[in-house]
């Protein structure tokens, strides 16, 4: 697939990432370059999208040891429950996956039609 500003636009979008106001894609956790590389390497936009996910799974697994919550004197911090955001985004990537799959809803059958010409006196 060839990638445009439009479908990286698009994926953008589907790997629920934003840059930031006044930011650049080096802002985010996927750059143009990255998403131009799963874009070219996707048979189309959902295959793409089944990958990023799978990507920002493998970094929430490698941040799985981190420390979920610490206390310095009164101040109290927890982290998100990062098992949780690791099987979110493992469904994202499930769910994306069954949409490469899956024929569009909008999708039309066809069928092939035999005509033959009347005889004609």
């Amino acid at each position: 697939m060839t990638s445009t500003a439009d479908i990286r636009e698009e994926l953008r979008e589907l790997l629920d990432e934003e840059i930031p106001e006044g930011g650049t894609d080096q802002d985010t956790a996927f750059t143009d370059a990255r998403l131009d590389r799963l874009i070219q390497s996707a048979s189309n936009l959902y295959a793409a999208a089944a990958e990023g996910w799978r990507r920002k799974a493998a970094r929430i697994q490698k941040r799985l040891g981190d420390i979920a919550s610490y206390q310095t004197g009164a101040e109290q911090y927890e982290r998100v429950d990062l098992s949780k955001a690791l099987a979110a985004a493992l469904k994202m990537a499930e769910t994306f996956d069954s949409m490469v799959q899956a024929p569009p809803s909008n999708a039309a059958g066809s069928f092939l039609l035999n005509v033959k010409r009347p005889g004609v006196l």
